[in-house]
């Protein structure tokens, strides 16, 4: 028998006759494999998940479980589907070979055998298994790229706060049940939902994003409901609500702090019963909607200050999803860097480009107050204004980065014109007090003495979202 050197063949031989699994264990043993031996179907599989065999020898017509029972269940098994099954069977008719292939057998060996021909197809078998092996380390190469890369929605890391991350989407994706994701400004929460949607069993049906921040309360609530005609002036037809367009989906409500109390009431109704009236109807309707939502303040502050309803938190919040900064993650930096440089490299028909290793462990050691919306912005920045260099040097970042080792007011910037100093300084005052506040923009542009429109100004300036 040819095997690496200093491994052992594990096989799991299955036959409820004591006399003939004696006989093959014997022959098994004979040449050298170690055996395990199982009477029955149940405990085979026991022992399969157990031992994790490198093939499984597996009669076919026994009590309880058969053999073609068994391997279906092995087959279905995301760790025992990649142990060859060979049947044993005295029956050789066409349909029960066609019916064990379609379970998932490797092979079939027909009794009684020949010990040479038993033999012989073992090897082959465990040609087959060397095969699942590549298989299987294929499969988890790729889930490591995915990881590298991004999930369905675009998620991107390898830490174990993002693969925590992965594990809660995994579980709850086809639950149907809300789920509140929360975390500063930038860190991806759109990501997580669209996730969420995607690999869901509502993936073929509608996903509607709403930002909540976006519409006064009248326009926000004609946009969620609909409204009927001469509901109000300008109202010149019925019009569909988003709820209603995303009937059998998912529905993503973006800065949900921000709905006013009279919307919150109608949005805990739908939560209860999937049931709203269109703006100015008195008929009722329904739809059926996942509800995701999100946010960057703190809605249980907002629960004592009376802005946000105690009773819809609980509704919204059955599954909650708390993003890191990145600032706390900082080991999926290199990965979102490569990801960034590759991808907008390649939207401006460039080769990929690359960063210098001091350019690099600069934006590592960044703090990203702005999070991955903030790295986003300067690698593209870097892409376009390196021009026909291969290598971003550190001379192309932007001055708050090389500047600062955090997000200390009194890092020195890297420009000597007052200008572009004062920039500087302004820029990292806006990303320190948006932090602070969870990104509210009214309170941070009190804090900071401008106007909530100039602050808004400022941050699209910026390049802050």
């Amino acid at each position: 028998m040819e095997k690496p050197e200093g491994e052992s063949i594990r096989v799991l031989a299955v036959d409820d006759n004591p006399e003939g699994l004696f006989a093959l264990e014997s022959i098994l043993e004979k040449e050298g494999y170690e055996v395990t031996t199982a009477s029955d179907g149940k405990s085979a599989l026991k022992l399969a998940a157990q031992q994790r065999p490198d093939l499984i020898l597996l009669d076919v017509m026994m009590p309880g479980l058969n053999g073609f029972e068994v391997t279906e269940q092995i087959k279905l098994d995301p760790v025992l589907r990649f142990i060859p099954v060979v049947l044993l069977t005295s029956r050789d008719g066409l349909d029960d070979i066609v019916d064990g292939f379609s379970r998932g057998a490797d092979d079939y060996i027909r009794k009684p055998y020949k010990p040479e021909e038993l033999l012989a197809r073992i090897k082959a078998a465990l040609r087959t298994r060397q095969l699942y092996r590549e298989l299987n380390s294929v499969s988890s190469e790729n889930d490591n790229l995915r990881a590298r890369l991004g999930t369905d929605g675009g998620i991107i890391g390898e830490s174990d706060k993002i693969k925590e991350i992965f594990t809660v989407i995994e579980r709850v994706k086809d639950a149907d049940v809300p789920v509140l994701i929360t975390g500063e400004s930038g860190t991806g929460k759109e990501l997580v939902a669209t996730a969420l949607h995607r690999q869901s069993r509502r993936a073929a049906k509608p996903f509607i994003v709403v930002n909540c921040s976006a519409f006064n309360e009248n326009l926000l609530e004609s946009e969620l409901f609909g409204h009927v005609r001469g509901a109000f002036t300008g109202a010149n037809t019925n019009r569909q609500g988003l709820f209603e367009v995303a009937d059998g989906g998912t529905f993503f409500l973006d800065e949900v702090g921000d709905m006013s109390s009279a919307l919150q009431v109608k949005l805990l109704r739908v939560l209860q019963d999937g049931s709203f009236m269109p703006v100015g109807s008195s008929t009722t309707r329904k739809a059926n909607v996942r509800i995701v939502a999100a946010t960057n303040r703190n809605l249980k502050e907002m629960i004592t200050t009376g802005e946000f309803r105690e009773d819809l938190f609980y509704r919204i919040s059955v599954v909650n999803i708390e993003l890191p900064p990145l600032r706390e993650r900082k080991e999926d930096v290199p990965l979102l860097l490569e990801h960034f440089l590759l991808y907008f490299s390649k939207k401006q028909g460039m080769p990929p480009k690359s960063l210098s290793a001091e350019a690099e462990k600069l934006l590592i050691n960044y703090d990203w107050p702005g999070n991955i919306r903030e790295l986003q912005n300067e690698i593209e920045r870097l892409v376009i204004m390196s021009g026909a260099d291969q290598v971003i040097d550190v001379d192309y970042l932007s001055a708050h980065i090389v500047g600062s080792k955090s997000l200390a007011l009194a890092a020195r910037p890297k420009s000597s014109k007052l200008k572009e100093a004062i920039e500087d300084l302004e820029r990292q005052m806006i990303l320190e007090a948006l932090r602070r506040l969870g990104g509210n923009k009214s309170e941070a542009a009190r804090e900071l003495g401008i106007s909530r429109s100039s602050l808004i100004s400022k941050v699209q300036t910026y390049g802050l979202e």
